[in-house]
């Protein structure tokens, strides 16, 4: 693990991080070295993998991804905007706290 790496707080910081940089290589970013965001203990594999299995064991389902997905790309939690419904609060706390208990057994973020 590296040594010089900038530590996430928890794991809605994860979830805009991966986000941004998924938006970031579909929208041509070739190499790590191109990204001008903070060097991280994790690579966007990593968190991709991570919910593969979540969705694997039935962590999380579709729905989840979709409001996860649609609130990240936004960059925005939807408890700070007026238009989320609480469908949508729910789906991304529970979300999240799934992605939550991988990512401490990880050690990506550390309570």
């Amino acid at each position: 693990m590296r040594e010089d790496y900038e530590p996430f707080e928890n794991a809605e910081e994860v979830w805009f991080w991966f986000c941004g940089c998924i938006m970031a290589r579909d929208g041509g970013l070739r190499s790590c070295n191109d990204f001008k965001g903070k060097i991280r203990n994790c690579e966007v594999a990593d968190i991709y993998r991570i919910i593969k299995k979540m969705k694997l064991n039935h962590q999380i389902t579709n729905r989840h991804l979709r409001v996860m997905v649609k609130w990240g790309q936004l960059e925005c939690s939807p408890y700070y905007h007026y238009r989320a419904k609480r469908s949508e609060i729910r789906l991304w706390d529970e979300g999240l706290h799934a992605l939550e208990g991988w990512l401490l057994s990880k050690g990506i973020i550390t309570l």
